[in-house]
């Protein structure tokens, strides 16, 4: 979780958010385990609290909202987990034209927000929904966050090193995208790896789906005033978390353990490996003297045109995905970007461009080989 502690150390310093250096001690062991010293466990516990908060606009909430807590969508089987039934989904949108992909930022893009402080009793003018000029929507489901601490930790050079020609036109590519503070770096969380670090995360998380403004996502996404009207409650010029909210909840989210595996299954990871799930699922990536058991390159992959939602999130185009982790895997019952799966076969076949040999594979497997295959995926 170093990468964790360098972020949030910076992010401190260059801020000034009032959180000492001391609170944010943590490390690679905390991680997977209990905070090791009273300031640690101090900041985790007041995440933990943040977490479940259900914030109001007089702590920042809206105007417009997809939720008033992380718990709404972060809930099952535990905090930190998906949503209800494995689904809690929000909408992206935008516009595709001739010149290429609008977000429609600032014209009710590129989030689409399901809620309004009206319905709080607050007087509030801006729409609700899918706003004009949009010609395409992708749907966006929930993802776990235990082991976020850990992805978080990886070193940028491990991710890089996997960039390379795997065979069957398996080559997938680091996202690289610029942090607030300008500075280019590996994304590694979000589903198209559009995010570089988990503090990130979480501030984007905080002003997309509550309103909530801070440092890191300082302006929110609000449609363009055009005239004179009301200001709403929750709007606000100014950020409206000086970044303990988002510091404490990415402390919280990092010392979150990743999902516990049963014991391996040896014949079903052979098949995984033969069949070429293993050449972008890469089942475990270096974190120090530790392997982080992850099942995921963190590189972006062309998955063919089933899977193309036609939005462009910085170098990732419709069809480019980040490959998903698979730890936990047996424990979700949707699956996909957009939960469109409900088991993992469904979810294999959707696979094309550079999957399309495994899942040709997967196809050709006989019947006692998927069912090793499949009871070594659920095991994860």
């Amino acid at each position: 979780m170093m990468s964790t502690v360098r972020a949030l150390g910076f992010f401190v310093n260059t801020l000034a958010v009032g959180v000492t250096a001391g609170l944010l001690s943590l490390t690679v062991a905390r991680a997977a385990g209990p905070p090791g010293t009273e300031s640690d466990a101090h900041l985790i516990a007041q995440g933990e609290r943040l977490f479940a908060l259900d914030f109001t606009p007089a702590r920042g909430l809206g105007p417009l909202f997809n939720g008033t807590s992380c718990l709404t969508c972060h809930n099952t089987p535990r905090a930190g987990g998906m949503g209800v039934n494995g689904l809690a989904t929000v909408l992206r949108v935008g516009r595709l034209h001739h010149m290429g992909f609008d977000p429609l930022v600032g014209h009710g893009g590129p989030i689409v927000r399901a809620h309004s402080v009206v319905e709080l009793g607050q007087p509030c003018g801006l729409a609700l929904g899918i706003p004009a000029g949009v010609n395409m929507t992708s749907i966006r489901n929930t993802p776990p966050l235990f082991g976020s601490g850990l992805i978080d930790a990886l070193p940028e050079a491990v991710i890089l090193a996997g960039a390379v020609p795997r065979g069957h036109g398996v080559h997938g590519r680091a996202h690289l995208v610029r942090d607030a503070q300008g500075y280019e770096r590996v994304g590694r969380f979000g589903w198209k790896a559009d995010t570089a670090t988990l503090l990130q995360f979480v501030a984007d998380a905080f002003r997309n789906e509550l309103g909530l403004t801070n440092p890191l996502a300082p302006t929110d996404l609000l449609p363009i005033a055009h005239g004179q009207r009301q200001r709403c409650a929750g709007e606000a010029d100014t950020p409206e978390d000086d970044g303990t909210t988002i510091v404490a909840v990415t402390a919280y989210l990092a010392s979150l353990a990743p999902p516990a595996m049963s014991a391996p299954l040896t014949a079903g990871a052979q098949v995984f490996a033969a069949i070429g799930c293993a050449a972008c699922h890469t089942p475990s990536l270096p974190l120090g003297d530790r392997q982080v058991s992850l099942y995921s390159d963190l590189l972006l992959h062309n998955l063919g045109p089933d899977l193309d939602d036609k939005v462009v999130q910085g170098q990732a185009a419709g069809s480019d995905w980040r490959t998903t982790p698979l730890w936990g895997l047996g424990t979700r019952p949707r699956l996909l970007h957009d939960g469109r799966a409900c088991t993992i076969v469904a979810a294999i076949i959707a696979h094309g461009g550079e999957a399309a040999s495994a899942v040709r594979h997967f196809r050709e497997l006989s019947s006692s080989e998927r069912d090793i295959l499949l009871a070594f995926l659920r095991s994860l």
